[in-house]
């Protein structure tokens, strides 16, 4: 004996497109911790450092301090090459729109700006 199942009502909405579940990123919150907490540790390194340092004031332990410290140097490297890097793209992508922007409009190259005197409200001599 085959059981069926009664018929379904039609659906009242019509789904066109696939829509994903909603998945939460990682929070901004979580990234300025863990950066919050790596300056924190660098900070102290360093202090720490410097007052080895003062403290013996010796050829050898300004080489051994050296030798043992200087990849820390790659926190600031690592942290400031992305704000660098972007900032210098910044410039050529303006560069290069400002030269595009001339060339579509057929206009001469910027002149360079006024020079401005060295005191303010006093003509120049």
């Amino acid at each position: 004996m085959v059981v069926q199942s009664p018929p379904r009502p039609p659906t009242t909405t019509v789904r066109t497109t696939y829509e994903e579940p909603y998945v939460p990123r990682e929070s901004h919150d979580d990234h300025s911790a863990a950066w919050a907490f790596v300056w924190i540790l660098f900070a102290f390194k360093m202090a720490t450092v410097f007052m080895i340092w003062w403290a013996s004031k010796s050829y050898a332990t300004t080489a051994l301090l050296a030798a043992t410290t200087w990849f820390w140097l790659a926190i600031p490297a690592v942290a400031l090459a992305g704000p660098i890097a972007f900032r210098l793209r910044l410039r050529q992508v303006r560069k290069r729109r400002d030269a595009l922007r001339r060339a579509e409009w057929l206009l001469d190259a910027p002149s360079p700006a006024p020079r401005r005197s060295a005191a303010p409200g006093r003509p120049r001599a």
